[in-house]
């Protein structure tokens, strides 16, 4: 996209790729959905702004984060995200269950970073651009990231051949 796009088009574009974002994230399609909705609804706001962004889309994925990040700081999904990472593993990336339980563990910038970087295919490059942070921030995430899920599947491979 670039700049001075239609916020209609922008919002057709965005909104459900923003949802299943979230979804991956919070482990909620619900709270994904209000989530995004804010989203859209500030983008709305700050039109005047947004509208002009070369990469709107961007913005859209930092507020989401931001709002994401905010949304686990304040509730008590954490207890039961544990839970579900004992149910299973995930060797594949994709927006499923096994994926979420997989992530749940790690701090929400990493679990942010992860699935960028793994589910959507994004360099490291645009993950640091959209998040506003530097590339080797992103590297250090995801290398701490895939030491702890790394950490983890050999624990669990442990526990399942004894």
């Amino acid at each position: 996209m670039s700049g001075d796009v239609d916020f209609d088009a922008l919002f057709k574009e965005q909104y459900s790729r923003l949802v299943a974002f979230g979804a991956v994230l919070s482990g909620s399609r619900e709270i994904a959905s209000e989530l995004a909705q804010e989203t859209m609804l500030r983008a709305h706001r700050h039109w005047h702004e947004v509208g002009g962004f070369d990469r709107p889309e961007a913005w859209l994925r930092r507020v989401m984060t931001n709002l994401l990040i905010d949304h686990h700081r304040s509730s008590t999904a954490e207890g039961a995200a544990l839970e579900r990472i004992a149910r299973g593993r995930v060797v594949q990336v994709e927006a499923s269950d096994d994926w979420v339980a997989l992530i749940a563990p790690l701090p929400m910038r990493q679990r942010v970073i992860v699935t960028m970087f793994y589910g959507e295919d994004r360099s490291i490059g645009e993950i640091s651009e959209m998040l506003k942070i530097s590339r080797g921030t992103v590297k250090s995430a995801l290398s701490r990231a895939r030491q702890r899920l790394h950490e983890a599947l050999q624990s669990e491979v442990g526990h399942g051949q004894r």
